[in-house]
């Protein structure tokens, strides 16, 4: 499948990436060229179809009036896909520009938009991804028949842009191994060990509703890391936002998670630009467990299984998930990072009296 044609990312973008979020289940714009057989009526029927698929085979739900927004049509006909683009930043920077908190969620996806430039078989989806500290732009077609659960898999963070399209062997910067300037410095050793990229922890939260700051008092360095490079990544299991869920979900996602990071090492053998350059530890992650982790801590983790994803779907590696077993030891937020690389490292004893808590 090809990929779409060439877009810029507008300078506007980069501001208004940087300063606004989206919530869960945030709408798509939709829109649609003059040149293709659309018209806004079609374009009207093609979204309200798209979405009733999506809320009765992706979501399994039958309420589809709830979700009368996900895909928003824009019925403008636009003269190119560049003309969208700079149309939906337009519109988000204005948006910005009447909501000055910066809490405030977009009911707006901001990081891609659909575009119907030929007929209402296919679709081009443009999406926007940090690579490095950069924003990078790429487009792919998607069919129909699969646009609803590839948007929601992007949208929801269990895959990257990267990795659909290297399903369907389409090359954009997301998945460009030169788009990364320093790629050489991450490969591998005659040993198979990783070079200057020791290994980073997934957190996750079950006891706190806005767990983004615990990222900083992780690892201070967070903030100024290239993206993936940090020592730490917060993991999502409700949606598109980190909200608390219980230990079992982490149990049941925490497989699939080591899974799609062993895919994106393999693609890219060692060489970035995703977060796998700095690959996922297999074993242990961090728990943000209470709505204190300043003066209560955090639970550094270690789940026992092997680690073996191959072959194996998401649905086998949550049954894995749940039946492993997990060893906790609270430590002080400031030293769960170090914890984790002592853990890891095999410096730590791992059937010392600390670890009192069981799951």
């Amino acid at each position: 499948m090809a990929s779409g044609p060439p877009v810029q990312l507008p300078s506007l973008a980069i501001s208004v990436l940087s300063n606004i979020r989206h919530a869960d289940l945030s709408r798509i714009e939709v829109y649609f060229l003059s040149s293709s057989s659309l018209s806004a009526a079609s374009l009207t029927s093609v979204c309200d179809a798209l979405t009733e698929s999506y809320v009765h085979d992706v979501l399994y739900d039958e309420q589809v009036e709830d979700y009368h927004q996900f895909l928003t049509p824009i019925l403008t006909p636009f003269e190119s896909v560049q003309d969208c683009v700079e149309r939906h930043f337009d519109g988000l920077d204005k948006w910005l520009l009447g909501h000055p908190k910066p809490d405030e969620s977009s009911t707006v996806y901001p990081r891609g938009i659909l575009v119907f430039d030929k007929n209402e078989q296919e679709t081009l989806l443009v999406h926007i991804d940090p690579i490095n500290k950069k924003w990078h732009i790429g487009s792919i077609y998607l069919p129909m028949t699969e646009l609803g659960l590839e948007l929601t898999s992007l949208m929801m963070g269990d895959e990257y842009m990267g990795d659909l399209c290297a399903r369907y062997n389409v090359k954009v910067p997301q998945n460009d191994p030169d788009v990364n300037e320093n790629y050489m410095e991450h490969q591998k050793d005659e040993t198979g060990a990783w070079k200057n990229n020791p290994q980073r922890f997934a957190v996750f939260s079950t006891g706190w509703n806005h767990p983004l700051p615990v990222l900083s008092m992780l690892d201070d360095s967070w903030v100024d890391v290239p993206h993936g490079h940090s020592h730490v990544g917060l993991y999502s299991l409700t949606g598109s936002q980190p909200y608390p869920a219980d230990i079992d979900k982490v149990k049941e996602r925490f497989p699939a998670y080591v899974a799609a990071d062993q895919r994106g090492e393999r693609r890219h053998e060692g060489k970035g630009p995703c977060a796998s350059c700095r690959p996922l530890h297999k074993t242990i992650f961090i728990d943000v467990d209470n709505p204190e982790p300043m003066t209560k801590g955090v639970l550094v983790c270690t789940m026992d299984w092997n680690a073996n994803t191959d072959g194996k779907s998401d649905d086998q590696l949550a049954d894995v998930g749940l039946k492993a077993k997990i060893e906790t030891k609270r430590v002080g937020v400031a030293f769960a990072v170090a914890t984790a690389k002592a853990m890891s490292s095999e410096q730590a004893d791992q059937k010392s009296q600390d670890w009192q808590e069981k799951i």
